[in-house]
């Protein structure tokens, strides 16, 4: 009884995150398309950043019609709002890559098959020495 309470109440919570980041998607692409002066089907979306165990999006970059803006969410007021200005995409812009927070383990496997691979560096090879506590 308690495994399927969990189980329900794991679902719900997913369902949450799901229909928030539909709405936030729809909303952005709404404002962007008038802040970029852009038709909606040339915008691109990107997460960039997330909140909570659910992934709920809290900031959304966009592109479009060479430029690029970034929208904030603010739960308060329920809003999704540009933060700074609309900037030209530079000739050198790349995408951001995909978040991935809380990934842990299978995120670190991935760096090393990267590394392997020479797509990555490993960083400092040792540790930082560390200072001896006062006593």
């Amino acid at each position: 009884m308690l495994i399927r309470l969990i189980l329900a109440a794991a679902l719900v919570l997913a369902a949450t995150a799901c229909k928030h980041n539909k709405r936030a998607t729809t909303t952005v692409t709404r404002r962007a398309a008038f802040d970029l002066g852009c038709p909606k089907d040339d915008l691109k979306l990107n997460v960039v950043d997330t909140e909570g165990a659910r992934k709920m999006a809290t900031q959304i970059a966009v592109r479009g019609c060479e430029q690029k803006a970034v929208y904030v969410y603010f739960p308060d007021s329920d809003t999704w709002i540009i933060d700074g200005a609309v900037t030209a995409l530079s000739e050198d812009y790349r995408v951001p890559p995909p978040i991935d927070k809380g990934r842990g383990k299978r995120g670190d496997k991935k760096a090393v098959k990267a590394e392997k691979r020479g797509k990555m560096d490993s960083g400092p090879s040792e540790p930082a020495p560390v200072e001896p506590a006062p006593e």
